[in-house]
């Protein structure tokens, strides 16, 4: 199991102050430790639209420079729209970055089977301004746009040598790990595979015994993981799950599922995402703030991996 950073933590949405461009944050992300780097979608960061092919071969080669792979490129994507324009507009988006993958040579482009989308408002990124209210009859049938809209691209991604993996996001459409393996089924392709965060597990997201379910019961389709909270040093000097304004008290079971990942063999990465608004005793905070916690994030992921492996020597 390999541990990386999640461009999206640097946007510049989360915290108050601007966003990191590429190359900084890929220089950041090696400087930190991290063992890759998977690129977020919209500005500043790795926006297709923006991305001529210098800027591409750029970029690859740089990854290849740090020594630090680009694991997955990853669109904020909503497949899930009645309204057709809007559908079709998010096909022709994650079709672009799967072209993107392609082009800096990662294996992987993760989606969303409904991705909700964050507003931006006094300089924070804020879930409050987004939800799927404005079409409450729609909900029986956006299980099969959003079916068919990933057949469609599963099918684009296997022409360009990329792997489209869903993650167990919510709201709505998907609830769980159970939903993704659904789609998976529906789907029926080889490109088409999984990505977890057991912090997305609802109610179960703390149980060890439905961590290790979730590992078990995806087994080989599971290609790529995320792992997200607020952290802190105990006094005797382990990192912890802290509580915070977004996640309240709740602490993923991570020790478990590191655990089962790399027991099952599970060769894909752990990507680390600070992806709620960052505020400090309530108040809305800098990029220090994220700093803190990235560092403490990959600390606590590089120690959970190593019990894992010792267990196993």
């Amino acid at each position: 199991m390999k541990i990386g950073l999640y461009s999206i933590t640097y946007r510049g949405v989360w915290y108050q102050g601007d966003g990191l461009g590429i190359e900084a944050i890929m220089r950041l992300a090696k400087r930190q430790g991290w063992e890759g780097i998977e690129l977020d979608t919209e500005r500043p960061h790795a926006a297709p639209m923006d991305l001529s092919a210098d800027d591409r071969k750029r970029i690859r080669d740089l990854a290849g420079e740090l020594d630090l792979p680009i694991s997955a490129v990853s669109p904020n994507s909503d497949l899930s729209s009645p309204v057709r324009a809007y559908r079709e507009a998010m096909i022709c988006y994650v079709r672009e970055c799967i072209k993107l993958a392609a082009d800096l040579g990662s294996p992987l482009c993760k989606v969303f089977a409904a991705w909700r989308g964050v507003a931006v408002r006094d300089g924070l990124g804020d879930y409050a301004y987004t939800n799927f209210e404005a079409f409450p009859d729609w909900r029986a049938f956006r299980w099969d746009y959003v079916r068919d809209a990933l057949a469609e691209l599963a099918a684009f991604a296997a022409d360009h040598g990329v792997v489209l993996a869903l993650q167990n996001h919510g709201p709505d459409v998907v609830k769980g790990y159970a939903d993704v393996l659904r789609l998976i089924e529906e789907v029926g392709s080889p490109a088409f595979k999984a990505c977890m965060d057991i912090c997305n597990e609802d109610e179960h997201c703390e149980s060890a015994d439905w961590a290790r379910k979730v590992v078990r019961e995806t087994g080989p389709l599971l290609v790529h993981s995320h792992y997200n909270a607020e952290f802190g040093r105990a006094p005797y000097g382990r990192i912890e799950i802290i509580p915070d304004h977004f996640f309240g008290t709740r602490r993923p079971a991570y020790g478990a599922y590191v655990d089962a990942l790399v027991g099952s063999g599970y060769e894909g990465y752990m990507n680390w995402e600070f992806c709620h608004p960052a505020k400090d005793h309530g108040r809305p905070a800098g990029i220090d703030y994220v700093h803190h916690h990235t560092e403490l994030a990959l600390e606590y992921m590089k120690t959970l991996r190593a019990a894992a492996e010792e267990k196993r020597t």
